[in-house]
């Protein structure tokens, strides 16, 4: 789920004639599947009734991508992970035109056709981004760069500074390993002057191509 839509609580549409207002995008997909529609999510119940008054109007957001895209850092590096494939959970790490960079932290045989890394079965999305994170800091490092940029607020916020609840301590030493490792990198990436940095998934230029607006 992209970071826009996390904040959204009701989602407005308007297909084939019928119009209406649901509390998740699940609903929301079922109504406009298979028909010409127009749908949008909102954080308010009223933000959404007025569109729907308004005449569910149409906005094209291409223009204002764009320019969210160009103002992301140039000079650094990007991760993600996905398990859109069906094939578990794939990483990638970019530069900001999402040419892959993934070989400056593993080996060759590591790397799949497209420069990613596909981990070991049962490994989560999760595991992937913190995993990601890791790799991003080591090849940022190697190639003098000061900025690496992801959009999980979880592992930027909580993980890769080695916060790590008991609970997930205990239930998955591995991935608190793994925080320990990233911990460590982010720390001597920091200490000469990089910084980890939250972008929406949806601009992400290492995206896998799984997200949703």
């Amino acid at each position: 789920m992209g970071a826009a839509r996390a904040k959204n609580r009701f989602y407005a549409y308007d297909a084939g004639g019928h119009r209406g207002i649901v509390k998740s995008w699940t609903d929301c997909e079922a109504k406009v599947r298979g028909r010409p529609a127009r749908y949008r999510g909102f954080e308010t119940l009223a933000a959404a009734r007025a569109w729907l008054q308004a005449g569910a109007p149409y906005e094209d957001r291409s223009a204002a991508r764009e320019q969210a895209r160009e103002a992301l850092p140039k000079h650094a590096l990007y991760f993600d992970s996905g398990t859109g494939r069906g094939l578990g959970s794939e990483v990638a790490v970019t530069d900001a035109e999402g040419a892959p960079v993934l070989h400056l932290a593993l080996p060759a045989e590591a790397l799949t056709e497209r420069g990613t890394h596909l981990l070991p079965a049962g490994k989560t999305n999760n595991y992937g981004e913190l995993f990601g994170c890791l790799c991003a800091l080591r090849a940022a490092r190697k190639l003098g760069l000061r900025a690496v940029c992801g959009d999980s607020a979880l592992v930027l916020d909580y993980w890769s500074k080695g916060h790590v609840t008991k609970e997930k301590r205990e239930s998955d030493p591995d991935l608190y390993a793994l925080a320990q490792k990233t911990f460590g990198e982010r720390r001597l990436f920091e200490a000469k002057g990089g910084r980890l940095i939250k972008v929406p998934g949806s601009l992400n230029p290492a995206d896998l191509g799984f997200h949703r607006e």
